[in-house]
């Protein structure tokens, strides 16, 4: 593997962790994992930039080859663990790893945010409406499951009789952002409203990490009720600084946090009980 050389992003925490992970077990020489910033100002013309910023590029120096994206991933992998060029080589596998792999590296920078940086030579994946719409849609509707099954479970006393559909609620708190976000002449709704939906979504695992416990302690006979809305409390709290600190890293308004508080504080009597 020394013939190999793998350019990672490495202002992002995702691709540091797995490229780490490729050092720490041999995988990958600690000489071939090589930041795409460092390699492309000392190697210019060597890859093609614009597709290496979205899927990692894979440099074989013996034979002058470079594979991006999954391939350049199951061309390393392939060499401990065969049975992983085998089953890339299975068309309708090779073509959901293909898609999986684009769904995460296009989304990579809002799943790990990082701050705003002005660099002239940037591992920035590329903007694709189709997979910001694709990852928005999937976060919205795993939130929805989550918080529906949350509120169903232990929140249904304190719920008015008929509430509002929790993905509703998510959909108008999208739009009202939105709103917020261009009337406060920002900059970014691209990557803003993915952050927004990201957050969502951190949230709704608080509240399955929460459900879980709670189902357990409802076993031994404790009383659950206040409980759960304590758990939920502490959720809306976690969401709220993980929005501001996204908001912050990002250098934009600080009023996006002060709307996103308000529309929550607006929407709770359409949903509990006063």
């Amino acid at each position: 593997m020394k013939a190999i050389s793998l350019l990672y992003d490495e202002d992002c925490p995702l691709c540091r962790w797995y490229t780490g992970v490729f050092v720490k077990y041999g995988i990958l020489e600690a000489s071939g994992r090589i930041s795409y910033n460092q390699y492309v100002v000392l190697h210019p013309n060597e890859i093609d930039t614009t597709i290496a910023q979205t899927k990692i590029a894979c440099i074989n120096h013996q034979t002058n080859q470079v594979l991006y994206g999954i391939d350049g991933l199951v061309a390393i992998l392939g060499n401990r663990f065969k049975m992983i060029q085998i089953l890339e080589n299975f068309k309708p596998i090779n073509w959901l790893l293909k898609l999986l792999y684009l769904f995460i590296s296009y989304n990579r920078r809002i799943v790990a945010p990082v701050p705003k940086r002005n660099m002239e030579c940037n591992c920035e994946p590329a903007k694709s409406v189709l997979w910001r719409i694709i990852f928005i849609s999937m976060m919205s509707f795993l939130t929805y499951l989550i918080v529906h099954w949350y509120f169903t479970n232990f929140l249904a006393a304190y719920l008015v009789m008929n509430p509002v559909n929790d993905i509703l609620l998510l959909l108008a708190q999208i739009l009202v952002q939105w709103i917020a976000f261009i009337t406060f002449r920002q900059t970014n709704s691209y990557d803003y409203l993915g952050h927004l939906v990201f957050t969502s979504f951190l949230g709704a695992l608080v509240l399955l990490f929460f459900g879980m416990g709670i189902t357990l302690l409802s076993f031994t006979g404790i009383q659950i009720d206040f409980l759960a809305v304590v758990c939920y409390g502490i959720t809306v709290a976690f969401m709220f600084f993980e929005h501001k600190k996204r908001v912050a890293l990002k250098e934009w308004s600080w009023k996006l946090s002060l709307s996103w508080i308000l529309f929550r504080i607006c929407i709770y009597p359409l949903v509990f009980q006063l």
